[in-house]
């Protein structure tokens, strides 16, 4: 499955991408540093699952969720933020994302999201 990383600090995409490498059947298909440049990216090539930052200048990542959930109803996306506030998983879960806090967020969690959220899901 094809990975799009998109977070505007360098070091969590990286972190991200580590856990991509190291979890079966992943691979990472780019890194956008912006919900702009994620969208800008997944027009470009097919990508089975986004990983977001929530909170990124610019669109951020519910509202480049949305848009990409409109033109890309079959990519899973998962929302991912320090924040842990009630409303952020009632948000995603409105336009059709997984969230999850980065804290948490490891190889195994990928794998069960794709089995929760992937085609094979549905």
């Amino acid at each position: 499955m094809s990975v799009l990383v998109v977070d505007d600090l360098p070091s969590f995409r990286r972190a991200v991408a580590a856990v991509i490498a190291v979890a079966d059947g992943f691979e990472l298909a780019g890194e956008a540093a912006s919900g702009e440049e994620a969208l800008g990216l997944i027009e470009e090539r097919a990508v089975a699952m986004v990983l977001m930052d929530v909170n990124m200048p610019g669109i951020g990542g519910l509202e480049a969720a949305r848009r990409i959930r409109c033109s890309h109803p079959e990519t899973v996306i998962v929302l991912l933020s320090v924040d842990d506030t009630e409303e952020l998983p009632r948000e995603a879960r409105g336009i059709g994302a997984h969230y999850r806090h980065k804290d948490r967020f490891g190889p195994d969690e990928l794998e069960a999201l794709w089995s929760d959220g992937g085609p094979a899901a549905s």
